[in-house]
């Protein structure tokens, strides 16, 4: 019997939580980040894998270009922080375009790698109050790689692959038990943990006529799943049958979810200046459960044993929604070795998440961003590079508003609560023309 809970202990921490992945909620790039992730028109540089892959083909520079992401999340339930991970990594691509046939393609390759874990699991019971969208989200590796082509004069569109990892394993115990007495337990493990890989799709629409820009993206949904499984195979010495008896548990769940999107977004490139307009529609309603399914199966011959029904989770029931998105750039300064622009953008993201009266608590709540930075551009900084040398900085900032959650069970173990918090982050970006 001690066996059995130990077993049962074993699979359950490895069920997990859902989030989104990191670049839909901190963004991609510092230029993209500081116009508040209005970018499906503006994305210029490696950050288009993420918000338009047809802009991988319209610029003239092969760009090489590193930096570094870091955002710190401070979100509070009745006062006490629930310490969300920090989100700190790479960030960074390569953008390749070239001509063919009198035409303008582009390929490109963007990744982020966080710097303390490349993925993490957490298990989390569905009555536990939790943050669930910012819950994993900041402890995942993303690469993302795009193709893009001009089909008409200053028409162009692109696709790419965004590339995750599953995670599905099984781990199998066999022996013999000894019921009365222990020493005469022999048993024998294997593991079997397969990382298979998971592709979701993108695509983008750019067309740049004149001064104005007109983009549209998709990203396809995916689910990142875990599957993972134990059995207990054995013998049971000294008992009046000794035939094998089995004992397996099998936990299924989602581990990261990001929702279909749609993306129109717009910008008028002035001499100077751009500002960006982009309106996004997120499928959040297909969201499923982020608490997992365990299945337990316990058979041992000539003993009457049964294993209690574990319940099935909740449906989360969140809803779809609509997220407004502006950006501006404005060049202040443009000397003869260096220009100066600097950047500012807003968003609002209404939470997808409803209500919470009953046994499930799912927390999340209505978001403002605010970010602003700027660039600097050095030009003929040395001999090697035939272009300018660009470093670009980005602050934001996220604000939660508070959010009360009432309960319609007066006995409800949880209770009434209100939930608030900010996330702070910042980016850097070094881009090498050539």
């Amino acid at each position: 019997m001690r066996l059995f809970w130990l077993s049962v202990v074993a699979a359950l921490l490895w069920c997990s939580s859902v989030a989104a992945n990191p670049l839909d909620e901190f963004g991609f790039g510092a230029r993209s980040i500081s116009l508040g992730g209005a970018a499906t028109a503006a994305a210029d540089d490696f950050s288009a894998n993420y918000y338009n892959p047809a802009a991988v083909a319209e610029g003239d520079w092969l760009r090489l270009e590193l930096g570094y992401v870091s955002s710190r999340p401070s979100l509070e339930i009745n006062g006490q922080d629930q310490a969300v991970d920090v989100s700190e990594g790479f960030q960074g691509g390569l953008v390749v375009p070239g001509d063919v046939l009198s035409r303008r393609v582009g390929a490109s390759v963007g990744i982020h790698l966080p710097d303390a874990r490349v993925t993490r699991l957490r298990a989390l019971p569905e009555r536990q109050p939790r943050w669930v969208v910012y819950d994993n989200r900041p402890q995942r590796l993303v690469i993302a790689a795009s193709l893009a082509i001009e089909l008409f004069e200053d028409l162009y569109v692109g696709g790419g692959l965004t590339f995750l990892a599953n995670t599905k394993g099984q781990v199998d115990i066999r022996g013999d038990v000894g019921a009365l007495d222990v020493d005469k337990t022999v048993l024998i493990s294997s593991v079997d943990v397969d990382l298979p890989a998971i592709r979701y799709p993108s695509a983008g629409v750019l067309w740049t006529p004149g001064n104005w820009r007109f983009g549209f993206a998709f990203r396809g949904e995916f689910n990142l799943a875990i599957d993972l499984g134990l059995r207990v195979t054995a013998d049971i010495a000294e008992t009046p049958h000794e035939d094998e008896a089995t004992f397996a548990i099998r936990s299924r769940s989602v581990n990261l979810f990001s929702p279909r999107q749609y993306s129109l977004g717009t910008a008028y490139d002035g001499p100077g200046w751009l500002v960006s307009f982009d309106l996004q529609y997120l499928e959040w309603s297909r969201f499923p459960s982020p608490t997992a399914r365990v299945d337990i199966e316990l058979d041992v011959p000539g003993l009457n044993l049964t294993v209690p029904p574990v319940a099935v989770p909740r449906k989360p029931r969140f809803k779809d929604i609509v997220v407004m998105r502006f950006g501006a750039e404005y060049r202040v300064y443009d000397g003869r070795y260096v220009s100066l622009d600097v950047r500012g953008g807003y968003f609002f993201e209404p939470s997808p998440a409803p209500d919470q009266p009953s046994v499930t608590n799912f927390v999340d709540a209505d978001k403002h961003g605010i970010a602003g930075g700027f660039g600097v551009e050095i030009h003929d900084a040395t001999a090697v590079l035939p272009g300018p040398l660009v470093l670009d900085f980005a602050m934001q900032g996220i604000v939660l508003d508070e959010r009360q959650y009432l309960k319609s069970d007066p006995a409800d173990p949880v209770g009434d609560y209100a939930a608030t918090g900010h996330v702070l982050g910042g980016a850097a970006t070094c881009k090498f023309l050539f």
